[in-house]
């Protein structure tokens, strides 16, 4: 039987993933965001405007779904939504998940997997889907309107990586020849600590926090990539963070990607477009809100357990809740609710200490 799909999340990575999709010759089955201008938008157009590096069209798309049972009619879940959420689209979906399931996360961050997993047991799911998790996405998208994504690059390698043994395995059978980009990686931590989004979304941040909520001119609208934002002191910040953070993933026992490796490996020639539409937001709050919960909370934590120093990732911790008078440290996603014994199996030096 012929697989299908359905899509969690028209952000711009869900609305890029779906638009490449149906250009391979895949079939949206059903898709739900959250936001109502999408829908509105989607309605009024007939589908989700797509340009970028797979030129221009219109992806036609069905009406959105209205309950989770529409989106469970499909055998593979694409949930593109902010590493922030991944809890509140498990209680959604946790009635109507079944064993033949299959989840995919795109992308996981730190435990993104784990945390789904627990949320769908916490809300009653007694089924077993398969859950995995990429460590990144597929694509670099942003949105101009609410139903228009413009892709500048498509990566041809990306980790993927399982919550139980064999769901990697099962996701790449299912789905692998659909999307040859996806290789297995070692394990779930070391995918999510890998993942570079923070590296680059954080210097960036902090560099322009003025920007927030202040008319700037022209430096109001954004851009689709970070080029014009990197300053040399900027640059500085994210090769010290990167440094602080491949020790840490060392000392976790685990092997450290570099950026530069990444790129190389995601991004071969071609794989870019580099004039694209500019627009804004420059700076976006996912940015925080994303990356500090579900990446820098629990990494400064991680590394505690292992008795190394993070004082940069701290003081932007720091920073981060003191500016915007809050405490992420209590929402994020700690050592304490990803569990121990989780992040035992895939740390080997972690092993080691709770046996010692």
């Amino acid at each position: 039987m012929q697989d299908r799909w359905s899509f969690v999340g028209m952000g711009a990575s869900g609305a890029g993933l779906a638009a490449h999709a149906t250009l391979r010759g895949m079939h949206v089955d059903a898709w739900y965001d959250v936001d109502p201008a999408v829908e509105a938008a989607v309605r009024t157009q007939g589908g989700f405007l797509y340009s970028g590096i797979f030129g221009e069209g219109l992806l036609a798309l069905p009406p959105m779904a209205s309950e989770p049972g529409e989106l469970a009619r499909a055998t593979t879940i694409m949930v593109s939504v902010t590493a922030d959420q991944h809890e509140n689209v498990a209680r959604y979906l946790a009635s109507v998940l079944t064993d033949r399931h299959l989840v995919v996360l795109h992308c996981g961050y730190v435990g993104g997997g784990r945390v789904f997993q627990q949320a769908l047991r916490a809300a009653g799911c007694t089924a077993r889907p398969k859950i995995v998790e990429t460590i990144n996405s597929l694509h670099l998208s942003g949105r101009p309107s609410p139903a228009h994504v413009v892709a500048r690059s498509h990566k041809l390698w990306l980790e993927l990586s399982g919550v139980a043994s064999g769901d990697a395995e099962f996701a790449i059978e299912r789905i692998g020849s659909l999307w040859p980009e996806l290789k297995i990686g070692p394990n779930a931590l070391q995918c999510g600590l890998n993942n570079p989004n923070s590296l680059g979304h954080l210097p960036v941040m902090l560099g322009h926090l003025g920007l927030l909520n202040s008319d700037h001119g022209d430096l109001t609208c954004g851009v689709l990539h970070f080029s014009e934002a990197y300053t040399d002191h900027i640059v500085n910040l994210a090769q010290a963070f990167e440094k602080e953070r491949m020790a840490v993933v060392r000392a976790l026992g685990l092997t450290p990607l570099p950026v530069a490796d990444f790129d190389a490996l995601a991004y071969p020639p071609g794989t870019r477009l580099e004039e694209v539409l500019r627009f804004g937001p420059k700076l976006q709050m996912r940015y925080l809100t994303e990356d500090l919960p579900c990446d820098l909370v629990p990494f400064e934590d991680l590394a505690r357990l292992v008795g190394c120093p993070t004082p940069l990732t701290t003081a932007m911790i720091d920073l981060v809740n003191a500016g915007f008078r809050c405490n992420f440290r209590e929402t994020g996603r700690t050592v304490e609710k990803l569990g121990i014994e989780w992040i035992a199996e895939q740390a080997p030096t972690v092993t080691k200490t709770i046996a010692g």
